[in-house]
């Protein structure tokens, strides 16, 4: 076990087992995040006035991506910040401060669909640009909140946590049904691993099905949402890829 003290200094709880450092699986999630809404402004900002066929794709793309964030950061309120707060109480104020970073978030998430909505309808410019806005500023408020989610909380949740809690987490996150497309959220988690480690993490994390799926079909599949998420990534001039 690799063990990372916060920056308060609590020292880990004794009276949980031990585990590796599984808080290294949410840092993948939050990449998808940082990848996805670091974007999500320029793909709004880059759809010709009035092609509401293009801006129904994006909306339901951007409800999909907003509904992920609220389904990931219910999952850590309800699963990490009162065992958190029992097991390592030196750590109160990492815990108030990840509990208001979410509301805020929350927040900006609310204001998001509603004006992804409106935007829709029409896909005019000034609609755009309010969404647009809008998607800047919880692109800067979700990566300061996910700095300081990796920085200060997760050590101690790697600390505090047991092997079957982590376990019991990511059996209730599975249960939900994927917001966005579940090979476009496969791709983006294995462009976030090292190629020579990606083997070993399908090996590890996913099931033989979905291993032989990913192989005859899925990075396909990724490719394909990739090129409808961002069209000029696609043309001679881009990469194939999103940045």
């Amino acid at each position: 076990m690799t063990e990372r003290l916060p920056t308060t200094g609590a020292p880990a709880a004794t009276d949980v087992p031990a585990t590796t450092c599984r808080s290294d699986e949410v840092v993948l999630i939050h990449r998808v995040f940082r990848r996805l809404f670091g974007e999500a402004p320029g793909l709004v900002r880059d759809v010709a006035p009035g092609d509401v066929g293009r801006a129904a794709f994006l909306a339901r793309h951007l409800h999909g991506l907003t509904r992920m964030l609220h389904v990931h950061h219910r999952a850590e309120d309800d699963f990490f910040w009162d065992r958190m707060t029992e097991r390592a109480p030196a750590c109160g104020l990492h815990v108030s401060l990840m509990r208001s970073q979410h509301e805020t978030v929350s927040g900006q998430l609310d204001v998001v669909d509603a004006l992804v909505d409106e935007w829709a309808a029409e896909a005019d410019v000034l609609a755009a640009e309010r969404l647009a806005v809008e998607l800047d500023e919880v692109d800067r408020t979700l990566t300061q909140h996910l700095a300081d989610e990796e920085r200060d909380a997760f050590p101690v949740l790697d600390a505090v946590l047991s092997e079957a809690e982590w376990d019991e987490i990511s059996a209730e996150v599975a249960r939900e049904k994927p917001a966005l497309p579940l090979f476009l959220l496969l791709g983006l988690i294995l462009d976030g691993i090292p190629e020579a480690e990606r083997d070993a993490w399908m090996a590890r994390e996913l099931p033989g099905p979905m291993r032989l799926a990913h192989r005859l079909l899925g990075r396909r599949r990724y490719e394909r949402e990739l090129r409808r998420l961002r069209p000029a990534a696609s043309s001679p001039e881009g990469t194939g890829r999103l940045a």
